[in-house]
């Protein structure tokens, strides 16, 4: 059933030596076994979807009437993890596999719904381990338009299984073929993420940024091994129609290559720069502040503990600011939890309410609060009471 023929020969050679060497007789259960026979098939040629499970049956009388587990079914919420709108109106969807499950779709959309009113949206494949090709497919194509493209070329050793893969004409919930789009990506993105990733790359529909995928770039199929034991085995190979290149193996290589753990920042910030240059010119000034806001956050200005003293204190409409551990820490009203603020400057900072915070001492030698809202609103207040800290100092002084 392999997809290359050839290629099977050697598989089933290695097998079969293992077998004779008696490799396989030490292993102590059928776990272990299962590691051995994984190690095995993929030591010939690195295909990462073949492999061996075990799965021994429960004891008793089995369970009537009780179909296949669905494969990230609802107890795993179809494999959708945190949905969000970022700073500068920019959607997030995290998506940790493709689930192989009817009611996934609808969940899909609900999550497209949540986002349809966003500027730009980042997809989170990072962790995204594969699943189902038809829900990758069906994702897709609520990011291009209507006329139906050619997106995957899939071959097999039986030629009656060859055909090419659409993007389909219909899809329900919004469909955004224009949205600036990003996808996060680590050497952990595999097989159905990697179908996904692969599309949109080679439609130029998504920026990729991350690290390159894993390259497990074949359609599988689980064969029943007995004992509780069943097998994946690679029965198709997957290639983009136009220039027949493939992923297996060399994995999607990202358009912009960071450490995955600071991928979602960089997006933003790319997001940000891509908004900031279709903006009318009255918000272009907000969302080069949200993008340095996003700098500052993963190369943050230092502060000295005794200027960040300067600024604590109670000011007008019960607002306080108290300093901690190299940082400050923001109140808007008393009894509001206190907000993290991020240094841009000595004197600039940012709040997560996406307001710039700008201390200032006036001409008569008191601290001011200015406050920017996203609005573009100012508001100003003074300092009533330096923090208890702070008069101290002073009246040693």
């Amino acid at each position: 059933m392999y997809v290359d023929a050839d290629t099977a020969k050697l598989i089933a050679t290695r097998l079969r030596a293992s077998l004779q060497s008696g490799a396989y007789a030490s292993a102590p259960d059928g776990n272990r076994l299962a590691e051995l026979l994984t190690k095995d098939l993929r030591s010939v040629n690195g295909d990462l979807h073949l492999g061996v499970r075990f799965t021994p049956p429960s004891p008793g009388p089995a369970p009537k009437n009780i179909g296949p587990p669905a494969f990230l079914g609802r107890e795993q919420h179809y494999a959708l993890g945190r949905i969000d709108v970022l700073p500068g109106n920019i959607g997030y969807l995290e998506l940790t596999g493709f689930a192989i499950d009817a009611a996934a779709e609808s969940t899909v959309v609900a999550a497209l719904e949540y986002l349809k009113t966003t500027d730009a949206i980042i997809l989170d494949l990072r962790r995204n381990r594969g699943g189902s090709g038809e829900l990758s497919n069906f994702l897709i194509s609520h990011f291009t338009g209507a006329d139906t493209t050619a997106s995957l070329r899939i071959t097999s050793r039986d030629p009656h299984m060859n055909y090419t893969r659409y993007t389909m004409a219909h899809v329900p919930g919004p469909r955004r073929p224009d949205v600036p789009l990003y996808l996060l990506t680590s050497r952990g993105t595999a097989s159905a993420a990697e179908d996904f990733t692969f599309v949109l790359q080679n439609l130029k529909r998504a920026t990729i940024v991350g690290d390159r995928t894993a390259g497990a770039g074949h359609n599988v199929t689980m064969v029943p091994s007995g004992h509780g034991f069943a097998t994946s085995i690679s029965i198709t190979r997957v290639a983009d129609p136009k220039t027949g290149k493939e992923w297996e193996r060399a994995g999607v290589q990202p358009d912009v290559r960071v450490d995955p753990a600071i991928a979602l920042d960089t997006a933003q910030i790319l997001a940000l720069r891509s908004l900031e240059a279709k903006a009318p010119v009255n918000d272009r000034a907000h969302l080069a502040f949200l993008r340095d806001v996003r700098a500052a956050k993963m190369h943050p200005h230092p502060v000295t503990g005794a200027t960040l003293e300067e600024y604590a204190g109670e000011y007008d409409g019960e607002r306080r600011v108290r300093a901690a551990n190299g940082k400050l820490l923001y109140e808007a009203a008393i009894g509001a939890p206190a907000d993290t603020l991020v240094s841009l400057s000595d004197s600039v900072f940012a709040a997560s309410t996406q307001a710039r915070l700008t201390f200032v001492r006036n001409a008569e030698g008191v601290v001011e609060l200015h406050i920017r809202n996203p609005e573009g609103i100012d508001l100003i207040v003074r300092r009533r009471s330096a923090s208890p800290l702070r008069r101290e100092a002073s009246r040693l002084d």
